[in-house]
């Protein structure tokens, strides 16, 4: 499992919400109650590692990406 990176937007410490919806569901947040939500939403679902991979991806992992593969 990847570990989480800060939140985007503010730089605080995220957290995991968990519930039962047709299985167990996973979501990754931000902890801080006045920080914005972002446009598409929080990344959920039912895979706990993807959900994680999904908020620790960031806009520019694929230009760093793109700049070693030279």
């Amino acid at each position: 499992m990847s570990k989480l990176k800060p939140c985007p937007f503010c730089g605080r410490t995220p957290i995991i919400e968990r519930w039962s919806s047709g299985g167990l569901m996973y979501m990754v947040k931000c902890g801080n109650p006045d920080c914005q939500v972002p446009a598409e939403g929080y990344p959920c679902g039912h895979d706990l590692n993807k959900v994680f991979e999904e908020w620790s991806r960031r806009a520019d992992d694929e230009q760093k990406r793109n700049e070693y593969q030279i």
